[in-house]
């Protein structure tokens, strides 16, 4: 298990999706998701599939004494989840 100690402030500028912190221990930081999604398609077709555009997604971690921040700034996308069990994200932070 991986443990996070930021100081920092974790931006994200791009179309991409960030999921470092999957399984991990997340503590005295700050998650900020600044992304910026204009004009995107983002799909997930068939069965169980995930497809993020500039979101973060935090799975099976711990997040204690942090703050999480959703800046995005979304205009003109598309999201779409067609199937069993599929998930479409855009700008969004997602923690299971």
């Amino acid at each position: 298990m991986k443990t996070l100690t930021m100081t920092a402030v974790l931006a994200l500028a791009s179309t991409l999706s960030f999921s470092a912190f999957a399984e991990s221990t997340v503590e005295k930081s700050i998650v900020l998701n600044k992304s910026i999604n204009q004009g995107n398609a983002t799909v997930a077709v068939g069965y169980d599939n995930l497809a993020s555009t500039g979101s973060v997604n935090i799975k099976d971690s711990e997040v204690k004494k942090s703050i999480v921040l959703n800046k995005s700034y979304n205009r003109g996308n598309a999201t779409v989840a067609v199937g069993v069990a599929n998930t479409a994200t855009t700008g969004s932070i997602t923690a299971e």
